[in-house]
């Protein structure tokens, strides 16, 4: 089941890419999720309230919009996709941002751990760097 789990991120990740680009709509990247969803944030202080809590698809998305908004270009990419064993998957990503009226980019990474069953993700941990999502999974590089 663990690689089937790492397929349902990759695409879920992609659908977040195929969104932001205009080539899908909303609901094939809730397709993914389950509807009550639990999103969490550790390490992002001064962006996000430590231990912040998203509840449903809808607040998740809610919040990914007001994170996107203040950029006039936005993207990001899949570094790794790593079966983290049992429902886990770990995905590490590169971030980068062109903030409103600025020519400047704004660049982070940081790693997500996901709990998928029954063929849809039910928690996303997000952390604030790679290095805590690979250890909160109990991995290491």
């Amino acid at each position: 089941m663990s690689q089937e789990n790492v397929e349902v991120v990759r695409a879920a990740l992609n659908a977040f890419a195929e969104l932001d680009e205009g080539l899908v709509r909303l609901e094939r990247v809730a397709e993914f999720f389950a509807q009550d969803v639990i999103v969490t944030f550790s390490g992002f202080a001064g962006f996000v309230e430590e231990g912040r809590t998203l509840r449903g698809a809808d607040e998740f998305l809610e919040f990914r919009a007001a994170w996107m908004e203040p950029y006039d270009d936005f993207l990001y990419e899949p570094v790794k996709i790593i079966d983290a064993g049992g429902n886990g998957v770990v995905a590490t990503l590169h971030q980068r941002g062109k903030p409103h009226g600025s020519d400047s980019w704004v660049e982070m990474d940081y790693g997500l751990v996901y709990t998928v069953e029954e063929g849809l993700i039910t928690r996303s941990d997000f952390y604030a760097t790679p290095e805590k999502a690979l250890e909160a999974a109990g991995l290491s590089e």
